[in-house]
């Protein structure tokens, strides 16, 4: 009773009934070791509400402070092991986890037999009878406790087998192998090496070490006249097509799928369980013998279409495996079972203790009690989702989505609930099976499910949040704008209504079709009593106002410039209203304008933000942003400004009555067109509707790649959700007509679980050689991966903006189609002025006929790649200095108007003694440039600053 009682105080407490488990990891690999990637999310990804984590880094050297950001870390590299036990011992564990993977180190031995947590749990394959216990199962399935984190940037894999372009298979050898090991080896070999044919063997030092002259002079017996045999230190990647597996661990595992190479065994040549759990899961089973495992490897040499999907595809399953939240979710109710061992109370007790708690709603003491009920294996769906709505009222929705999805089989009218917290806030799960499940709600509901409107509500709103980024955009426009009719929220309305016209001009639809759904929006405010400018004083200048989400590193950020640094400060004051985060983008443009006011805290409330534009007595408002993220359009609907512009970040009408311009240029909008009957906005049109402000620190394009690596590698770096399926056969004929292409698709959507899978079967179902197709995250060398690429195919309807700017930049020439409905024209308005509108096509065939002529004309593609940069600089495109000056031409005359048409609202002049500092006070200041990875650095100024 007293050991209890002193546990019981030992726990850090939280809120009435909330007692924090103290946690403790024992690791060697917290600064350098083999595991380390391995173990950020024991100290990211858990619960907080339920646990407070210590690590103990029982190594010296390398750098464990990444792991000090949740949790506490002792370095105890230097004690012994009865100094490191007391030092643990006086931070009172309630559970230590000793993360060895194969054996437990005679250290860490020493140190748990001085038993410092009254709890031990051991990792390890390997564990001495005693010492610690292992990880219980949970629900009958064993726990698989480790999830793979990149530390370091790495993008690099082996997307296409070596073999297709050799003619023979590169084979190395994983692992690891003591001398007097070499016979499982070697019979391995037997049976390879003299079915494979010619072939290639690379083994690194830690298998070569372990060979006898004896045994290589066997192995160059066995191969074929044409075969090979290399001894290096380490293994290089890119060089190999398969993998054998010799006495190898998880890490040995991932490092081969991380870089794309299928590694093949034998189930007794595989050192721990979880290194086989996840060859199991990379659909790469163990055999059952040495024979079985080189016959895998002859199959797998002999099917080129099958390996070209492992390399393809490995990397991203590993990805998608390792979902540190499931992992952690699965790993600490693991944890339960342990710390109830010798608890001492019932389940019976601990079942009244949580009914209590509940019925009282102190969410606190229901964590507290359901989780150590769920220790005894013991929870029921009622009180599965009794802790679900625990998480969800103290703001954990994920954890209320994983225990509420866990709560099979409750009565028919609870079900309305559990589908509401398995879809609200952040979602677990990737987006294909988030989706699916809300898809799944939607059907129940439909065929006779009773629920209350929260729930159809909230499903809706997954729809849209959750969609798969290759999802039928018209579709989940439709969802948007449904939820935006049920949403009680005013706010959610008109940002999801915002939403679903997003989302409308990403699919192929008409611009009339666009009009018309947009003018629902401005339905939305019919009760907005608009603000009066009934006695406007008259200023000296004129006062200019942006507003938007994206005064940060954002695209946007490119074509801000120009409006904040190049303005004339004689004739215009400018304020700037930011909704967004800030970031050193923000802090840098704050110091280039009149007044700059944050109003990211009121970014829900938009009256509140047009009542604070109103007293700063705007005379132009220019929202920036459209209906994009983050937005500030609402707040134009109170009419804060005389005049009000829309324009830049978004692609059609506002549908907002209350803007007066929408500014657009000659490419996109044509006089003549018929465009002005498409938009409720007044069309002001410029040479260039978007301006460009280029990266300095970035090198200068030296011609075509293709001319020293022998293919055309094609790119997009738009985002997937542009993705359109005609499109994606036009690149299909294209890669088909130019042989040896490849094509490289870059975004940060290809690092989310399951985006990879999905659109690699997508391209695969629309007949790509997919050999040939490699798929990229977003990384920090972004702008230099163009210097790789020889031609960027757009996208449709959806073009680029920034990205079209950044490749032409790069000297990489831009392929575009398009139609008459603006926001397809935005790559086709860049290319016309910069004098490339050839390379702009109203045609998909034309389209096809451009990309295939350009990549067969090696000098052309080349002279353009070394003048593109040059083209840029001279265009209306980077002409930072005459882009403001047209624009605030445009400014000086629809202000005039204004006044003309509403003389004797104004009530006098003001004197400009507002304490406003003048622009030129600050003139002959130089911005800081930025390099390619979008960081300020020292010196010189950004391309295209007058």
């Amino acid at each position: 009773m007293m050991k209890k009682k002193k546990k019981q105080k030992a726990r850090v407490e939280a809120g009435s009934g909330l007692q924090k488990i103290r946690l403790g990891y024992l690791s060697a690999d917290l600064g350098e070791g083999r595991l380390r990637e391995w173990l950020p999310m024991f100290f990211t990804a858990y619960d907080a509400f339920r646990y407070e984590i210590y690590a103990y880094h029982t190594e010296m050297g390398g750098d464990s402070s990444r792991f000090a950001e949740k949790a506490t870390v002792r370095e105890v590299g230097t004690c012994t092991p009865e100094e490191a036990a007391e030092r643990i011992r006086r931070d009172h564990l309630d559970l230590l986890v000793d993360l060895s993977l194969d054996a437990v180190s005679a250290h860490h031995a020493a140190v748990i037999q001085q038993r410092p947590a009254e709890h031990i749990v051991s990792l390890a394959e390997h564990i001495p009878a005693g010492l610690a216990v292992r990880l219980p199962m949970v629900e009958g399935q064993e726990v698989f406790p480790y999830c793979y984190t990149q530390i370091e940037e790495k993008t690099a894999y082996t997307y296409r087998p070596p073999l297709l372009d050799a003619g023979i298979p590169t084979i190395g050898v994983s692992g690891s192998m003591t001398a007097g090991e070499s016979s499982h080896f070697l019979e391995l070999l037997s049976y390879l090496l003299p079915a494979i044919g010619d072939v290639h063997l690379v083994l690194p030092a830690s298998i070569a070490g372990a060979l006898g002259a004896e045994d290589i002079e066997q192995i160059a017996a066995r191969g074929s006249a044409g075969s090979s045999l290399d001894f290096v230190d380490e293994l290089s990647y890119d060089t190999l097509d398969v993998m054998l597996g010799l006495s190898v661990d998880l890490v040995d595992v991932c490092r081969a799928a991380e870089h794309g190479i299928p590694l093949i065994t034998a189930e007794h040549l595989v050192r721990d369980r979880y290194a086989k759990k996840l060859l199991c899961q990379l659909e790469l089973p163990p055999r059952c013998d040495v024979q079985g495992a080189a016959a895998a490897c002859l199959a797998l040499c002999a099917d080129r279409e099958r390996l070209s999907a492992y390399h393809g595809l490995l990397r991203w399953r590993l990805i998608d495996f390792c979902d540190a939240g499931a992992i952690q979710f699965a790993l600490e109710r693991a944890y339960e079972r342990v710390l109830a061992q010798g608890d001492g109370r019932t389940a019976a007790a601990l079942s009244d203790g949580l009914a209590r708690a509940a019925s009282r709603q102190d969410w606190d003491a229901v964590l507290t009690a359901a989780h150590q009920l769920d220790g005894y294996d013991a929870l029921t769906a009622e009180q599965r989702m009794s802790l679900a709505w625990g998480y969800y009222f103290r703001g954990a929705a994920p954890l209320a989505a994983r225990w509420a999805m866990s709560a099979q089989g409750l009565p028919a009218d609870r079900e309305g609930a559990r589908l509401y917290l398995s879809v609200s806030g952040i979602v677990p799960g990737t987006q294909n099976g988030v989706f699916e499940r809300v898809q799944h709600g939607l059907k129940c509901i439909e065929e006779g499910l009773h629920v209350v409107p929260e729930v159809r509500a909230a499903l809706l709103k997954a729809c849209v949040d959750q969609s798969p980024a290759d999802y039928d955009p018209e579709q989940v426009s439709q969802y948007a704008i449904a939820y935006a009719r049920e949403a009680a929220d005013s706010f959610l309305q008109r940002v999801y209504y915002g939403a679903g016209l997003m989302k409308l001009n990403a699919a192929d639809v008409s611009a009339q079709e666009v009009y018309e759904k947009s003018l629902g929006y401005g339905a939305l405010f019919a009760d907005v009593r608009p603000c009066t400018h009934q006695g406007r004083r008259k200023k000296d200048k004129i006062r200019i106002g942006y507003i938007s989400g994206d005064f940060r590193q954002h695209v946007m950020q490119y074509f801000i410039w120009p409006f904040l640094a190049g303005y004339d400060a004689n004739a215009f004051d400018v304020y700037v209203y930011s909704l967004g985060k800030s970031d050193q983008y923000t802090d840098f443009f704050k110091t280039l304008v009149t007044k700059w006011r944050d109003l990211s805290a009121h970014e829900r409330d938009m009256e509140r933000i047009a009542r604070e534009i109103h007293a700063d007595e705007v005379d132009i408002l220019f929202d920036l942003a459209g209906h994009t993220a983050g937005t500030g359009l609402a707040a134009l609907a109170w009419k804060p400004a005389p005049v009000q512009i829309s324009g830049l970040g978004y692609m059609a009408t506002t549908g907002l009555p209350a803007v007066d311009y929408f500014v657009t240029d000659h490419c996109c909008d044509p006089e003549g067109s018929g465009s002005e009957e498409l938009y409720v906005e007044k069309l002001l049109r410029l040479t260039s509707q978007f301006c460009y402000n280029g990266y300095t620190n970035l090198p200068a394009p030296t011609g075509t790649p293709a001319r020293g690596r022998g293919y055309i590698q094609f790119a997009s770096f738009n985002q997937y959700q542009k993705f359109y399926d005609p499109m994606l056969r036009a690149w299909q004929e294209i890669m088909e007509r130019v042989p040896q292409s490849r094509l490289l698709l870059k975004n940060n959507a290809y690092a989310k679980p399951g985006v990879v899978q999905s659109a690699y079967e997508r391209l695969q179902r629309l007949g790509f050689d997919m050999s040939r197709v490699q798929f990229e995250c977003a990384t920090k060398d972004y702008m230099w991966r163009y210097l790789d690429e020889d031609i960027a195919l757009d996208t449709f309807p959806w073009p680029g903006g920034g990205t079209t700017c950044d490749a032409l930049y790069m000297g990489v020439p831009v392929v575009s189609y398009y139609t008459e409905r603006h926001s397809t024209r935005f790559t086709y308005s860049i290319l016309a002025n910069i004098g490339l509108s050839d390379l702009a096509s109203t045609s998909l065939s034309d389209y096809v006929e451009t990309a295939v002529a350009l990549a067969g004309n090696l000098d052309l593609l080349d002279a353009l790649h070394r003048e593109l940069r040059d083209r840029m600089k001279a265009s209306p495109v980077m002409d930072q200095a005459g882009y403001i000056r047209e624009m605030e031409e445009c400014y000086h005359a629809i202000w005039a108007k204004w006044e003309s048409e509403n003389k004797g609202l104004s009530a006098g002049i003001s004197s400009c003694q507002t304490g406003v500092r003048c622009r030129s006070s600050r003139e002959g200041a130089e911005p800081p440039a930025r390099d390619g990875a979008g960081a300020f650095v020292s010196g010189g100024t950004p391309v295209g600053t007058a």
